[in-house]
């Protein structure tokens, strides 16, 4: 088995996902659609309409189409396991993957702590990211990748609950 100095490092850089896009469009389209029976003042209903719409928007161009200068265009996981986010406005953060990081065969969130107060997300779909590199990144988060898990797995003595 390969040592984890000897692995080269990740480069991920996400593209669009339509899945994604898709889900965030009926799910707000969806709370658009309830806005509009809540028993609310007609200003409240706009109020909550707006929000929901902003909301919408910072998803898109966050999230899925990574275009605002905070939104995380490309991370970095490097052989001695260290992490580097790169925003949209070219600027590099150091980050510490977090325990809340989920992993599934379709989904993979990557949960960072960047700093003392900042948190940071990365949401991966098969759509967005090449089927090998989604796959060597799923496989190496599940030998090496959470540090809570491996704590928790010494401790305890029990298998990983990882989806």
């Amino acid at each position: 088995m390969t040592r984890s100095i000897e692995r080269p490092a990740l480069v991920i850089r996400p593209g669009v996902s339509r899945r994604l896009a898709l889900f965030v469009l009926v799910a707000h389209g969806l709370t658009l659609a309830a806005i509009a029976f809540l028993p609310v003042a007609l200003l409240g209903r706009v109020g909550l309409a707006l929000a929901v719409v902003l909301g919408c928007a910072l998803s898109l161009g966050g999230a899925v189409w990574h275009l605002w200068p905070w939104s995380l265009r490309e991370v970095i996981w490097q052989t001695d396991g260290s992490w580097y986010l790169i925003q949209g406005d070219g600027r590099q953060l150091d980050g510490r993957l977090l325990g809340s990081t989920y992993v599934s065969p379709a989904l993979v969130v990557l949960n960072f702590r960047c700093g003392r107060w900042r948190n940071r997300s990365l949401v991966l779909l098969t759509d967005n990211l090449e089927p090998d590199l989604h796959r060597r990144l799923r496989v190496r988060l599940r030998l090496e990748g959470v540090p809570t898990g491996k704590a928790a797995i010494a401790v305890s003595g029990s298998e990983p609950r990882l989806h």
